[in-house]
């Protein structure tokens, strides 16, 4: 056989290399298409977390005619110890988590902590190392499953509305150097606790029925986002009782960076005491919150403060359109 009619059967070098660049450029043209789409899946999922949290809400108050406590600090409450958790904890009978619910001891909370975060179940776990919700998650955050040693992660919130969630005067006394409450003028609730707080939900009592919520549930924020990695409240899960547990404050702009683990960061501390309370999310540009009437909204984080303020208000007398998608 002559050289002539030898057939090349194989590819060049130069080939290969052409070959494997112009899939290298559309993989890197394809993959952030599939990772929006991704996050527009986790987004869509923490939504449906939000519906199911505003049907919760609005069975607890079908059955017991006002909405649930916000928080309640265990210190203060060391003589009504039935009064423990979070928002979330008590809306677990409504998220299909009865059995969950009765296995805290809200009764007789472990002695010394007297909060039922700390309380162990029969087989030597701590409860807040075995209680996992997955509808108080959301798959966009990058917490996980278990953070900060505990199961009870946490991405939602309840609104205390424009009411200050630090010290009553405003800044923090931990941290160096210490923050002080930029947002302290924008405050429409008169206190930290009682009906008088501006948004649906405050600490160490059950809160407003439907009928005090003036302003109207569809122009009211119930519940929103928050980032356990950003704040040292959140980061104690939903059953731990504690003044800040729970609940999220409006005063604050939405997605303000307070994630940084260093108290020499001064306001942007995750256990700052005063901005951490904002709500925020993993989603670029803002976050979604649920509204009274059960309605979920993406606002975004550049939304006009004093509008922000007024949405979680629930009788200030000032309505304003949300807005959103």
């Amino acid at each position: 056989m002559s050289r002539r009619q030898v057939r090349r059967t194989a590819f060049t070098l130069i080939e290969l290399l052409v070959v494997i660049a112009i899939i290298a450029i559309l993989v890197a043209l394809l993959l952030p298409a599939v990772q929006q789409a991704r996050e527009a899946a986790r987004r869509t999922q923490c939504k449906n977390n939000l519906h199911q949290l505003g049907i919760a809400l609005h069975n607890y108050h079908d059955t017991h005619n006002l909405f649930p406590p916000g928080s309640f600090w265990n210190n203060t409450n060391a003589g009504r110890t039935y009064q423990q958790g979070s928002l979330l904890t008590h809306l677990l009978p409504y998220m299909e988590q009865a059995n969950m619910y009765q296995q805290i001891p809200f009764n007789a909370p472990p002695t010394g902590s007297l909060n039922v975060n700390d309380a162990v179940l029969p087989d030597g776990r701590l409860m807040r190392q075995v209680f996992f919700v997955p509808g108080y998650v959301c798959p966009s955050d990058t917490a996980g499953k278990n953070f900060n040693s505990r199961s009870t992660v946490q991405n939602y919130a309840g609104s205390k509305g424009a009411s200050n969630a630090g010290s009553p005067t405003g800044g923090n006394p931990n941290g160096s150097p210490t923050c002080p409450d930029k947002y302290l003028g924008y405050i429409t609730g008169s206190t930290q606790a009682g009906s008088r707080v501006s948004g649906p939900f405050y600490r160490n009592g059950f809160c407003d029925a439907m009928k005090n919520c003036t302003d109207g549930l569809s122009n009211t924020i119930y519940i929103g986002e928050v980032r356990p990695e950003c704040s040292n409240h959140m980061r104690q899960g939903w059953l731990e009782a504690n003044n800040g547990q729970g609940m999220a404050s409006t005063l604050y702009p939405i997605n303000l960076n307070t994630c940084n683990e260093s108290s020499a960061s001064g306001c942007n501390w995750v256990n700052n005491w005063v901005d951490e309370f904002g709500f925020r999310s993993r989603h670029t540009g803002g976050a979604q919150f649920l509204l009274g009437d059960g309605a979920v909204r993406f606002i975004s984080e550049n939304v006009d403060h004093v509008t922000y303020n007024r949405l979680g208000a629930k009788a200030d007398g000032q309505t304003v359109t949300v807005p959103g998608e």
